[in-house]
């Protein structure tokens, strides 16, 4: 009896307990969530200065964050080794950091991304449509292994 429910306390996938992710998945996951939060406001700092964002480029930017989610996501899968029941989960997990970090950073160190208001108003608009396709990257990504 006491190791049937040891069983059904292991996540089938990492082995672990009843969270999804192994211990050493969780600090890659969330590396990777700092980092991809960093390269985001990097690119509204120095993407607003060239022109990245606006009426028109903004479109050019969304169709860009299409791309990169997608890379970053399948980079996610194979630097953490993401099973396919993870990669949801996992994409999420990592995208909740980049959040929470970008919450704080636009709050109280708003100059991180810009001087003007208005660059950083698109830049956080690029970043919520990031947020987007990378879940929605997982989700076909998940799909398609499934």
């Amino acid at each position: 009896m006491e190791m049937r429910q040891t069983d059904v306390r292991k996540n089938q996938v990492t082995g672990a307990g009843r969270f999804p992710f192994t211990k050493k998945q969780t600090g890659l996951l969330t590396m990777l969530g700092l980092g991809f939060w960093f390269l985001g406001a990097m690119t509204v700092k120095f993407g607003a200065q060239v022109g990245l964002f606006g009426p028109v480029a903004s479109i050019f930017a969304f169709a860009l964050g299409i791309a990169v989610a997608w890379v970053g996501v399948k980079f996610m899968i194979s630097f953490c080794k993401l099973e396919i029941e993870q990669i949801v989960p996992g994409v999420a997990f990592g995208l909740g950091v980049a959040t929470f970090s970008d919450g704080i950073a636009i709050t109280w160190f708003t100059s991180l991304y810009g001087n003007q208001w208005e660059d950083v108003g698109l830049g956080a608009a690029w970043i919520l449509w990031g947020a987007f396709t990378f879940l929605a990257a997982a989700f076909l990504e998940a799909y398609k292994r499934a």
